[in-house]
């Protein structure tokens, strides 16, 4: 799926949102409209090429063009990445039908500090194809599929090969009525295998350039092998309210003024017009990828899993965002372990983390950091904002979240969920336990610890934790754990902790340094008189 970018950034810049006749000079008002967004060298130089083809235009990425152009020539890398084309044929309504028959296949090589290093890619049955909607500077609707996809990596300290295939994805777009472009894209793969060959590092090099002498081991380590499958892996995202116009235009700004060493004031009031523009970005964004079907050969054995995911949810700049993630693997099983027995019924079979923060006031930093800033100063942004900020994140800062998370066993679950806040820089937190299967887990305990008595110590914390906890009606126990802000700490009401002291510049921890917040101190610190004429940094 990664491959599919040096096509997408054809695919997604803006373009014409007329129906012309196809022709040459149609050509070049295409080719006039790509350099907004991939400069005019590219267009000189070949790198993006516009040519009439039937009632279509043929856009073509060189990547043997491009490599031409980059610093130096690519010295430290070579590759050949074939060329990117797809066909762009003019509607009447305005729109575009972008297609793509193939993706080609490509390879590259570099030279590291570690060695070589190599990558090959390929495509079988590939293509694309989606109509374009200028207004909305994305997809209205698009497709890709291919029947295979293959790539290996070869280096100095790991190996991969990796297949899928078939794959396909889709695409939608449409405005938002409250601004911006909704977009939603799906993609799914199946057959997943990847293959990872672990080596030991190369022995580092002298100054001569030849290997350092070192002794030689007892006996060279084994390379490491470990191969991931997946019968079907699947990847969706949302946007909401994305500014994807005003994105582009931001982009085009940079691009035109990329050889400009220093803007000059209107040129900074245009590029502060188009930041401010470009917010928020997006109102939400939201997406997963998940693997089913997961087996995992390692040394140790095989590790499965029905399926894994990772999530995401996140607010666009704003006064009041909140932004989550979660990590889901459900239906875990293990290899042989060592471990005993008694304790094979605690690894967990499900696993769910979700965590994230809120009350975060991005838009009011953002906006000061764009009126505040300054391209032509040595620092971007003045001393009085990065203090401002600073003040502004200690007097509001934002609060974690623990979003409703779950470890499940055989014989148990425990949940659990909560916040914490940091008020004047001190935590205050209140996070609600719950755990069903308790009293199994606690009679598993006790009979291992008639033939392991370490396990006692586990007992005893085990029963001191149930004597703390409250008995739910549906059996389950509950923990409700505050802490306060001086330090305390209470489970279900009940005192386990008392305040923090509180220091005081008689007390022993002074010392001779300089007391700070927190009871923090700093030795080296002089007293406020010695510091009196000190020069400021």
């Amino acid at each position: 799926m990664r491959r599919l970018l040096l096509a997408s950034l054809l695919m997604t810049s803006a373009w014409p949102a007329f129906a012309q006749t196809v022709d040459a000079d149609g050509a070049k008002a295409l080719a006039d409209t790509l350099a907004k967004y991939f400069g005019r060298t590219a267009i000189e130089g070949k790198i993006v090429n516009v040519a009439p083809e039937g009632d279509s235009y043929r856009v073509t990425l060189s990547t043997a063009e491009l490599l031409k152009a980059i610093p130096g020539g690519g010295g430290y890398m070579e590759g050949d990445f074939g060329n990117y084309a797809l066909l762009a044929r003019p509607l009447a309504d305005g729109t575009w039908n972008m297609s793509a028959a193939t993706l080609p296949a490509g390879s590259i090589k570099m030279t590291t500090p570690t060695g070589p290093e190599a990558l090959q890619w390929s495509f079988e049955n590939a293509a694309l194809s989606g109509v374009f909607d200028p207004k909305l500077g994305t997809f209205s609707k698009s497709d890709f599929s291919y029947d295979s996809f293959k790539m290996t990596s070869t280096s100095a300290v790991q190996d991969i090969e990796a297949s899928a295939g078939p794959a396909k994805g889709h695409t939608t777009g449409m405005a938002n009525p409250a601004g911006g472009v909704d977009v939603s894209n799906t993609q799914t793969a199946s057959n997943f295998v990847e293959s990872i060959l672990m080596k030991s590092p190369p022995a580092p090099a002298s100054d001569d350039g030849a290997a350092a002498t070192a002794p030689e081991p007892a006996a060279p380590e084994q390379p490491l092998k470990a191969v991931v499958r997946s019968g079907d892996v699947s990847f969706s995202a949302d946007a909401k309210g994305a500014r994807n116009l005003e994105i582009l235009d931001l982009w085009a700004f940079f691009v035109a003024h990329s050889d400009v060493k220093t803007l000059t004031d209107p040129q900074q009031a245009e590029l502060k017009g188009k930041l401010l523009a470009a917010l928020p970005l997006w109102e939400k964004l939201a997406g997963s990828y998940r693997f089913g079907g997961l087996d995992i050969d390692t040394p140790l054995g095989k590790f499965t899993a029905k399926t894994i995911a990772q999530e995401m949810d996140f607010d666009g700049i704003s006064k009041d965002g909140g932004y989550h993630f979660a990590l889901r693997t459900n239906g875990l099983t293990y290899p042989a372990l060592p471990i005993p027995d008694w304790g094979l019924p605690f690894l967990p079979t499900d696993v769910e983390l979700a965590f994230g923060a809120e009350s975060i006031d991005l838009d009011t930093l953002v906006k000061a950091a764009v009126a505040d800033m300054d391209l032509r100063r040595d620092e971007p942004f003045s001393d009085a904002f990065q203090s401002n900020a600073a003040a502004a994140f200690v007097t509001n800062p934002p609060k974690v979240v623990i979003d409703k998370s779950t470890v499940r066993t055989a014989e148990s679950e425990i949940t659990v969920e909560g916040e914490v806040s940091f008020a004047g820089m001190k935590p205050t937190s209140r996070t609600t336990w719950e755990m069903a299967g308790f009293d199994a887990a606690l009679d598993r305990l006790n009979k291992a610890a008639e033939h392991e008595p370490e396990v006692k110590n586990y007992v005893v914390f085990a029963k001191l934790a149930k004597d703390f906890g409250t008995q739910l009606p549906n059996g389950h126990i509950q923990w409700i754990v505050d802490q306060q802000a001086d330090g305390s700490v209470s489970v279900n009401g009940n005192a386990v902790k008392g305040p923090d002291p509180v220091a005081t510049p008689d007390d022993d921890d002074a010392l001779d340094g300089t007391m700070l917040d927190d009871n923090i101190i700093d030795p080296d610190a002089g007293s406020d008189s010695d510091n009196a004429d000190a020069p400021k940094q």
